[in-house]
């Protein structure tokens, strides 16, 4: 299981799960209007017909109007355009916006480290015949090295001589992620380039509304997979640029995460999305590709989140805020759709099931403490939560559907265990004498 977390980590979840939400502001703010701005990740790019973007995930939680912006290929500079001279539109939405959600900066990274591979690949002779370092773009996409690159050429020259080659890998990680202060030469491109174009976004954001309160994601790191699927697609050639190449997404990932927490902001939350994507079981593997498309066609290497992902980043968002729900249920029934979610990596069903506590099942179908169903909240429901954790701690299914393990959940952590059964009859006990709450209300859920 995937969930299994080492006692560090279990620690640290369980600490955070002890607090009502992550975010500053107060649950008895109301949340009207939301604005969504940024590139293909905030857009739903990819997703299917019907599939929910995190935007409306999160918008249909707070009850709350939702206008989305952002826009497939988009880079901070391209947000600042858009920020400096708003249609009437953008202009309005974001005067009359509560939060405004922000999710930039992976392109700029994309387009600084292609052109820099395009380069290199230009000056050791792996470009495709009839291709020239003239012809590489100055803002180029995976697309443009699909189509400029040698794949099998590179992967010949990297292998025969892995010393040049990874030296300009590490050139390349020094440019992006390295301050100015400590290494002078190189271009420092996150802290040069890209963290002062979101601290310029967050100024025209607040030019156009002081009182929003504005959101940024940091950025997960794509190149982390399955073992056994690494272990069976990267070998030979290909596993030599890719053992090159994955260190660098890590590092700059992390990076970027670390020097957005530092920008001058204002006040604005940071969705920490890089923790929660790379969740961690006590064997040290990376769950990223469990949120993208990255394993389901290896030509692709589709790095845009699934609408897992987009469960998963709007949980995280919304804990950020803070703020309990105004009945809105969509995260809930989007991740009960989910045909993989047995093996959700532990930290963000951690997230998640801090969120999805708030939705007050009680409220929407199998009540909050009742997983039998027969209508009341009593002993039994206690009992039936032991047994069904005794099966699951033996490694057996415990037997619960999607809906009654919501409903056993209590505190809203990631295991249905006895500590749910315990607050079931801490909860029977107290309406047997009298109390009136409901048991959201009774555990201040």
């Amino acid at each position: 299981m995937k969930r299994i977390l080492s006692a560090v980590m279990t620690a640290a979840i369980a600490a955070s799960a002890a607090l009502p939400f992550s975010g500053t502001a107060t649950a008895a703010e109301d949340i009207s209007n939301i604005v969504v701005l940024g590139d293909s990740i905030a857009s739903g790019y990819g997703l299917a017909e019907g599939e929910k973007n995190y935007g409306e995930i999160v918008g249909n939680y707070y009850g709350a109007k939702t206008d989305n912006y952002a826009k497939s290929g988009d880079a901070t500079t391209d947000l600042i355009a858009k920020l400096e001279t708003p249609t009437a539109e953008l202009k309005a939405s974001i005067k009359d916006a509560d939060y405004v959600i922000v999710s930039v900066g992976g392109n700029d990274m994309l387009q600084y480290a292609s052109n820099y591979l395009l380069k290199v690949c230009a000056n050791v002779g792996v470009l495709k015949s009839g291709y020239t370092k003239a012809d590489i773009p100055e803002k180029p996409t995976f697309a443009d090295l699909d189509r400029l690159v040698d794949r099998e050429a590179l992967k010949t020259y990297a292998s025969a001589n892995p010393v040049p080659m990874n030296s300009n890998i590490q050139k390349l990680r020094g440019n992006m992620v390295f301050k100015k202060a400590d290494y002078p030469a190189y271009d420092c491109a996150i802290e040069k380039r890209i963290i002062p174009n979101i601290e310029k976004i967050n100024a025209d954001i607040k030019a156009l509304n002081p009182e929003a309160t504005v959101v940024y994601q940091t950025i997960y790191d794509p190149a982390q997979f399955e073992a056994s699927y690494y272990d069976a697609t990267y070998t030979g050639n290909s596993r030599t640029v890719m053992n090159m190449l994955r260190p660098v997404f890590a590092s700059v990932t992390e990076s970027f995460r670390d020097q957005l927490m530092e920008a001058d902001l204002g006040g604005a939350l940071i969705a920490d999305v890089y923790t929660d994507f790379t969740s961690l079981d006590d064997s040290g593997a990376k769950y990223s590709w469990y949120f993208t498309n990255m394993q389901k066609d290896r030509s692709e290497m589709d790095f845009h989140p699934t609408q897992t992902g987009h469960v998963a980043i709007a949980a995280k968002v919304i804990d950020t805020i803070g703020i309990k729900d105004k009945g809105g249920d969509l995260i809930v029934k989007t991740y009960n759709a989910l045909e993989n979610k047995t093996d959700y990596p532990a930290v963000a069903l951690a997230t998640y099931n801090k969120v999805a506590a708030t939705t007050a099942p009680e409220e929407k179908g199998m009540k909050l403490g009742d997983p039998n169903g027969d209508g009341n909240i009593d002993a039994k429901d206690s009992s039936f939560i032991l047994a069904a954790y005794s099966k699951s701690s033996t490694g057996s299914d415990s037997g619960l559907s999607a809906e009654q393990k919501q409903a056993a959940n209590i505190n809203g952590d990631a295991l249905i265990d006895a500590k749910d059964a315990s607050m079931v009859l801490g909860y029977y006990s107290y309406i047997s004498t009298g109390g009136t709450k409901t048991i959201s209300e009774y555990y201040n859920l």
